[in-house]
């Protein structure tokens, strides 16, 4: 699966981000010192292993419910859960990319592989069922966010080859082969099409899904530090 997000283009993303940040630390010297030592800090430790996109640090709604950072370490410690929830989203979408990589590269190995089977056995049999013999493929889970759309059901993976409880989809005969390999190659992303009913292009998928996943978590990072920097400026509404 080759991957199609530049290093460039995340790199432009990180100093976007840090660029907009960076503008808080001025407003330290805005906020009244006193009191305030021990506020929590979120740390987001799990943002790799968790099925959801991180959520802003509750510093922040906590401050703008009670009108604002009330003392200097308050607001330093809310920083911080904003530094660590920024760079959670980018390690959030660093393992999306290598999760469904990898998902994606198996797929293609295992589909191509019982697609031969296939051919094997019908080189043998004018018909009967392929899959006693080339068991149909299981599927992953991939936990996509709803947030993130461009995943197809079953991840795309051919109908003739997917394995499912209900129905048995492999080619009976010839005939249909020449269906399953259309479906195939459609998948593999060497059909005229990139996505049919039967089967959608596993690149395209993975292309798709990672640059929505990209735009989604620069609208929150966007979001939480403009909504940051209008607490610590005391604006009178932060929404």
């Amino acid at each position: 699966m080759d991957s199609r997000r530049k290093t460039a283009q995340s790199s432009h993303w990180y100093k976007k981000i840090a660029a907009i940040f960076m503008s808080t630390f001025a407003l330290a010297g805005c906020v009244t010192t006193g009191g305030g030592n021990g506020w929590p800090v979120e740390t987001y430790p799990n943002a790799c292993g968790s099925t959801m996109i991180p959520f802003e640090p509750i510093c922040l709604s906590s401050a703008d419910y009670y009108g604002g950072f009330k003392y200097g370490d308050q607001l330093s410690a809310c920083r911080q859960s904003m530094s660590y929830y920024i760079n959670a989203l980018d390690e959030y979408y660093r393992c999306s990319d290598e999760k469904l990589k990898g998902i994606f590269n198996e797929l293609l190995k295992k589909v191509s592989a019982t697609y031969s089977c296939y051919v094997e056995y019908f080189q043998q049999h004018e018909e009967g069922d392929p899959s006693v013999k080339c068991p149909p493929v299981d599927v992953p889970r991939f936990y996509a966010s709803h947030e993130a759309g461009g995943v197809a059901i079953d991840l795309g993976v051919p109908r003739c080859i997917v394995k499912s409880n209900k129905y048995n989809f492999s080619p009976k005969n010839r005939y249909q082969l020449d269906d399953c390999h259309e479906q195939v190659e459609v998948f593999m992303g060497k059909g005229i099409l990139s996505s049919s009913y039967n089967a959608t292009s596993a690149q395209e998928q993975y292309d798709t899904y990672l640059r929505n996943m990209r735009r989604v978590l620069d609208q929150k990072a966007n979001y939480v530090v403009s909504k940051f920097n209008c607490i610590a400026e005391k604006r009178k509404y932060c929404i």
